[in-house]
């Protein structure tokens, strides 16, 4: 700066820096967030003795949310960009500079604790359907209501597994879809499709992404079986349209209803079947409908010869949908 100021002064140039202050006495650059962040940070967390990152960035994300919805925030909003990818610029004092270097310097003087879902192993996945077998076989004792959640944990968890979806795509599934291509005639005996509903990156309006899976498999999932017994459980009470995993009102289910339903039956097979869970495995902790099916889908996949190309390909299916054909 001081090399600048004698070069403009041999020309008789007067310095043409923008003033350094004052500043207005107000917080402009979102100040009051980082502070609240870090006092956050402090509190105990799940995992460890302060909370993590993942955690105490939720405050800058309800502050922003917050201003977006302002009559500064909407009155600020700008685009640039098409029809398809737009950026957004934003007077959010949480998108200044000033809190960009503190997230970024936050997170790295933080680090991240990664505790990921236990993967369940084929055998744990046998016992699984083996238990919600034998509920659907006393299912006759149950309320309709009762029926139909047996029906829903099945599907839920062979389609979970043998399509290596993340927990929250199989909530995509769609009963008008499902139905139709489980009576199609062009479909092949030994196939069951899974249309999931919705609408992806670069997509104007929601349509159906087809995944076929086996009916049965390899490995003896009966697939098909659970799909058209909660297609019947949910046809019978006149349900016909609507998310295929959806509750009384026609709302998609609550992942955490799945989730603790599956919890309770996998903690019980652990205390009834010594040695199939490890005992440091802590149902309640490490399992989760997000990733639990997914990685052990995975695994068990490779473990049955399965190249990794194959197994890439169906785990990043949003990915080759979005290729749309490349």
């Amino acid at each position: 700066m001081g090399q600048m100021i004698k070069m403009w002064a041999r020309v008789g140039l007067a310095p043409t820096f923008s003033p350094l202050g004052p500043y207005p006495v107000a917080d402009s650059f979102g100040v009051s967030v980082a502070i609240a962040m870090v006092m956050k940070s402090l509190e105990p967390g799940k995992y460890a003795t302060h909370q993590q990152f993942e955690t105490i960035r939720k405050l800058r994300a309800a502050y922003s949310n917050a201003f977006m919805a302002s009559l500064a925030g909407t009155g600020s909003l700008r685009t640039v960009g098409g029809d398809r990818a737009k950026y957004f610029l934003t007077d959010s004092p949480t998108q200044s500079l000033f809190f960009e270097r503190f997230s970024r310097g936050c997170l790295c003087r933080m680090g991240q604790v990664v505790k990921q879902d236990w993967a369940i192993p084929f055998p744990v996945m046998h016992a699984l359907l083996d238990t919600l077998e034998a509920d659907w076989a006393t299912s006759q004792l149950f309320n309709q209501r009762e029926k139909e959640m047996i029906s829903m944990l099945g599907a839920y968890v062979v389609i979970a597994f043998c399509g290596s979806f993340r927990g929250n795509e199989v909530f995509l599934a769609d009963m008008h879809g499902t139905m139709k291509y489980l009576t199609a005639g062009d479909v092949a005996a030994d196939t069951v499709i899974i249309p999931l509903l919705g609408r992806f990156k670069g997509e104007t309006g929601e349509r159906y992404h087809l995944t076929p899976l086996a009916a049965i498999t390899s490995l003896g999932i009966q697939v098909k079986t659970w799909v058209k017994r909660l297609v019947e459980a949910k046809t019978s009470r006149g349900y016909v349209r609507g998310p295929l995993f959806g509750d009384i009102s026609g709302l998609v289910v609550k992942a955490k209803v799945i989730e603790m339903e599956l919890m309770e039956r996998l903690q019980g097979i652990k205390d009834s079947v010594p040695g199939l869970i490890p005992s440091d495995v802590d149902i309640y902790e490490d399992f989760g409908i997000s990733r639990s099916f997914r990685r052990g889908a995975t695994s068990t996949a490779r473990t049955q010869g399965v190249e990794d190309k194959y197994v890439k390909l169906i785990n990043r299916w949003r990915t080759f949908e979005d290729a749309k054909g490349r």
